[in-house]
């Protein structure tokens, strides 16, 4: 199975001149799914929205998403107080949290935005019992778990780690192996996680941003992920600085075993 995973495409403060290429790139990799994971726009104003509606309704393939936190209004305080997805809902999708399973693997969503928390996620503990049942049950399926924050940091991240992802990254890791695709840092990172001692059960896959000005240092950039049985590929494709085009900077493979995820040299 094939998935393209696509982030914090921020319109409002995306680049526009990067959206046809963009565009291009994904469907020449024919993904079977494209993961969308959250921050879709700055502001989360109808304009924006309008702007990111129109862009997803490009795609040829079939997509799922979640928000992200510049999904949901900032200075609006009556809509972040009794509505704070409705915007998302309305525009995106009405599902914040979906789930695919397919013959090749199980790709779930997970709603990590939190109406009080500007920038900080939130795993709540029904959503680490559920995942975990999930990865238990999946009878050797690749789990795929899909969120705009991620679990872990670099130590040179200055932004906190999303509440309650501690204790998902150890729950989930003790439940069996599996993967996990964020962004929201606009930062490339791929790597098991080790949860306890050698026990390698997350791998994971942070992606920078697809569209937005602000890169932090890094390329414009989105993932495509091959999925074949107990392998994993992620390719890592950047937008050349000197023209308008997409292309492989890096690939990264990794296989599953009983103490989980190691890298195939």
């Amino acid at each position: 199975m094939r998935l393209v995973l696509l982030t914090d495409l921020h319109f409002g403060r995306a680049r526009p001149d990067l959206v046809p290429p963009l565009l291009e790139s994904v469907a020449a990799a024919n993904p079977d799914l494209i993961a969308i994971a959250g921050d879709f726009v700055q502001r989360a104003r109808a304009g924006q929205f309008r702007k990111a509606r129109a862009f997803i309704d490009q795609l040829q393939h079939p997509w799922i998403a979640v928000p992200g936190n510049h999904d949901i209004a900032l200075y609006n305080l009556f809509a972040r107080a009794f509505a704070p997805r409705a915007a998302y809902r309305r525009w995106i999708a009405p599902d914040t949290e979906p789930m695919i399973e397919t013959n090749d693997a199980i790709i779930v969503g997970l709603d990590t935005t939190h109406r009080w928390s500007h920038q900080r996620g939130l795993i709540r503990p029904r959503q680490i019992d559920r995942l975990c049942k999930m990865i238990d049950q999946a009878q050797g399926k690749p789990v795929v778990i899909m969120a705009h924050h991620p679990f872990h940091h670099r130590p040179e991240v200055e932004k906190k780690v999303m509440k309650g992802a501690a204790d998902a990254l150890t729950q989930w890791a003790a439940c069996g192996p599996h993967v996990i695709l964020s962004g929201h840092l606009h930062t490339w990172t791929v790597e098991p996680f080790v949860a306890q001692k050698s026990d390698a059960m997350t791998l994971q896959i942070h992606c920078g941003t697809g569209l937005s000005t602000r890169l932090r240092g890094e390329a414009n950039e989105y993932a495509i992920i091959d999925l074949d049985g107990d392998q994993i590929i992620a390719e890592r494709m950047t937008a050349l600085a000197d023209r308008l085009e997409f292309v492989r900077a890096s690939r990264h493979s990794y296989q599953q075993t009983t103490t989980g995820w190691h890298a195939i040299p």
